[in-house]
């Protein structure tokens, strides 16, 4: 059974990775989804020196250790300021690198390679316990995680984060879509021990 989870990783993370392949350059996802920034390069030499290393940036936001220690009435006010910031907007989540990296860059794909593959790993090794004989039947057990696995992913960046709704069904789309080939794969290496 070991040898056919190590398939599994293997031809499933293969199967996932051409499929992100496709995802991004054959049938661009991604491309309804984001959109080039237009002043970028008015804004990216600001952006550095607004940041002070790597990180996630949410706008408007609230600096909850100071909200803490502020006594009762100035926090509800600092939460009300923020509250009616939200509602104006904009509002937005930053992500920024201080340093760049080069976008095709063969240690970026190997690194998509690797978390494919350990995912694949987990997907295989969820096959190899299930009693399920079919392929049919451990392919739609798949894609049920598969869809659970997209939706708790990214379904909550919609709500908490307010990110764009596009953003937000490409990635849910991406998820779904790259477990469904994968699995399809691995269902098929990995199956039960016939008792």
């Amino acid at each position: 059974m070991l040898r056919r989870v190590i398939l599994g990783t293997i031809l499933g993370a293969l199967a996932a990775f051409a499929w992100a392949y496709v995802s991004w350059s054959a049938v661009r996802l991604y491309d309804w989804a984001v959109q080039p920034l237009p002043t970028a390069n008015e804004l990216a030499p600001q952006i550095a020196r607004a940041v002070p290393r790597d990180g996630a940036y949410a706008f408007p936001a609230l600096d909850m250790d100071a909200v803490r220690a502020m006594p009762d009435a100035e926090r509800a006010a600092a939460v009300a300021a923020w509250r009616q910031e939200s509602e104006r907007g904009p509002v937005g989540l930053l992500l920024v690198r201080e340093h760049g990296r080069d976008p095709i860059s063969v240690q970026r794909y190997l690194t998509a390679f690797g978390y494919m593959a350990f995912s694949a790993f987990l997907m295989s090794t969820l096959m190899a316990g299930m009693r399920c004989p079919s392929w049919a039947g451990r392919w739609v057990i798949g894609i049920v995680i598969a869809l659970f696995a997209a939706m708790a992913a990214n379904g909550p960046g919609l709500a908490w984060f307010q990110l764009p709704a596009r953003w937000v069904y490409a990635g849910i789309a991406d998820t779904f879509l790259t477990w469904t080939v994968a699995t399809a794969v691995i269902a098929a290496v990995v199956r039960p021990k016939q008792s």
